[in-house]
């Protein structure tokens, strides 16, 4: 055994003091009394009386002197041989994905996790060190090297479950490159290990696995809860939903709209076979769906047992025109639903920040590339758009991309075009529709800024005679409304692999100290001796033994 603070041994000095006051004797005061009769009756009994009751005073100074050596020796800081050992150095992973709320059925995969990382947190020793991490991807360090268990524990408290799961491995290889610059270091992981399949593999030897649940799961829940809208129709949506469970199942569903109930089906599943449905209906409005399942006996996991979903009202698209009144794109556009728009008599400086959309015609053009979205209908000059170098007489549709969202269903190949202009694009931009080898719509439409050409007078063709005028515009102006607004709105879950609750891993003993060691260092041991000590002198003083 060593002390690491010997220098404390000094204040052994401060046991002459308590001597002193033992060995002091303090003056008798005379008292006037009646008689002495009955003081000589007692006198004999008390110079004959044993001699350990003579010792009691020292043996009251004995137990005063062990308590301040026992406080001194643990101002020390005695060091005993476990304390001594190499330092350990222990990087811990704590999954907090969504299976660990899964009941057992008490306490929680969770609270399970949480006791034994706080048992290994309690046995560090005074140089032992750990770094706290999640099993999020990409992980979160709670805490980074530090032998605080103050601090340690300050971190685990701001961990909360997350609702959805989580893939261990890039934590896993966050640990190993913390545990390969140090000495002594291991990785120990708490979690249930409900991993996607193949995380396993990314276990090295060393690394052990703790708290494990080994029962077979019995849970149902939702997978999927998702409403979308239609790509043809903004005000139609459908609604999708799925359910597992690794045992079989068979229960109902009940569906609300807004709180009231839309729908009630019977729901029967099996292991491995998920369950599925869709509702379609129509709403421009804001609709919020909520989907709750009949549990089990037996259900481990509540959480996915209901989910949620919004669906946010339709908002106006705002375009601007820019250019002389245009009679054929004026009805197209007022024929187009949820859509406003508004005549301007030359391109602004600084485009309005509500506007989602700006045509052009004519000779109003941007001198540089605009924010937002814009069409440029047959533009007057060359820009960033590319080098306009003249006209093509009859210009026959041979060409027409199928991959692009805005020419699908708009039977561009039929219209028929007695002039164009001849152009030669910008670097990077898509032809859409092209006359041979000369583009007539091209532009660039997949990355922002977004712009589209359309290479030719409307009027100097048939297009808008034909639907594919109105079915090009709608493309183009849906595809805008689902830059604006997410195309499909789903319900966070915790997934499939989370709800199945199958663990891939097995529980393996990680190295573990004695009992007592790490638990009650050397100071901590003395200190509490030196109470026991206390309590005991404080029990023999009011017995009389000692005074």
């Amino acid at each position: 055994m060593s002390f690491l603070l010997p220098m404390a041994a000094w204040l052994g000095l401060l046991s002459l003091p308590i001597i002193g006051f033992y060995l002091l004797k303090t003056r008798q005061r005379r008292k006037l009394v009646s008689t002495l009769l009955f003081w000589n009756q007692l006198k004999p009994k008390i110079e004959n009386s044993p001699f350990w009751r003579k010792l009691r005073r020292w043996l009251s100074l004995l137990l005063q002197l062990l308590i301040f050596a026992l406080i001194l020796l643990g101002l020390m800081h005695p060091a005993f041989e476990w304390e001594q050992r190499a330092p350990q150095r222990v990087v811990a992973i704590l999954d907090n994905s969504a299976s660990m709320a899964a009941s057992r059925p008490t306490p929680s995969r969770w609270q399970e996790a949480r006791s034994q990382l706080d048992a290994t947190l309690s046995r560090l020793r005074l140089a032992d060190e750990m770094a706290v991490i999640t099993a999020e991807n990409p992980p979160r360090i709670l805490s980074g090297w530090t032998s605080s268990k103050r601090e340690l524990r300050a971190a685990l408290d701001r961990v909360e479950l997350l609702p959805t799961g989580t893939d261990p491995r890039a934590a896993l290889e966050l640990a190993r490159e913390l545990t390969a610059l140090r000495e002594n270091a291991r990785v120990e992981i708490f979690s249930d290990s409900v991993w996607p399949l193949g995380a396993e593999g990314a276990l090295q030897p060393g690394m052990g696995v703790q708290g494990v649940d080994p029962e077979k799961p019995t849970n149902v829940g939702f997978t999927l809860f998702a409403i979308r809208r239609s790509p043809a129709a903004p005000g139609d949506w459908q609604l999708d939903a799925e359910v597992v469970s690794p045992t079989t199942y068979s229960g109902q569903l009940e569906l609300l709209r807004d709180g009231q109930t839309f729908d009630v089906t019977p729901v029967e599943c099996q292991p491995g076979q998920p369950w599925r449905k869709s509702w379609r209906g129509a709403a421009e409005g804001a609709v919020e769906f909520t989907a709750r399942l009949t549990p089990i006996a037996g259900d481990l996991l509540a959480t996915d047992n209901q989910a949620s979903c919004r669906l946010e009202a339709l908002a106006p698209l705002q375009i601007g025109v820019v250019g002389p009144a245009d009679s054929f794109l004026s009805a197209v556009l007022d024929s187009i639903p949820l859509v406003k728009w508004s005549q301007l008599d030359e391109f602004p400086a600084t485009l309005p920040p509500e506007l989602d959309l700006i045509i052009t015609t004519g000779d109003a053009l941007p001198a540089e590339k605009p924010r937002g979205a814009l069409l440029l209908i047959n533009p007057s000059r060359s820009g960033f758009w590319g080098e306009r170098k003249g006209s093509l007489k009859e210009a026959p549709v041979t060409d027409v991309s199928r991959l692009s969202q805005l020419t699908r269903h708009a039977g561009l190949g039929q219209v028929a075009i007695s002039e164009a202009t001849a152009w030669t694009p910008a670097p990077g931009s898509e032809v859409l529709v092209a006359s041979l080898t000369d583009p007539l719509i091209f532009g660039q439409w997949d990355r922002d800024p977004r712009w589209l050409v359309l290479g030719f007078d409307p009027a100097q063709s048939d297009l808008p005679l034909r639907t594919a005028f109105p079915v090009l515009m709608s493309n183009l102006l849906q595809s805008v409304r689902d830059e604006k607004s997410s195309d499909q709105l789903a319900a966070v879950l915790p997934g499939r692999i989370e709800s199945e609750l199958t663990p891939l891993a097995t529980a393996t003993s990680a190295e573990s100290h004695g009992w007592w060691g790490p638990i009650f260092p050397g100071w901590w041991l003395a200190l509490a001796l030196g109470l026991i000590v206390l309590v005991a002198e404080w029990a023999l003083y009011h017995r009389r033994i000692t005074d």
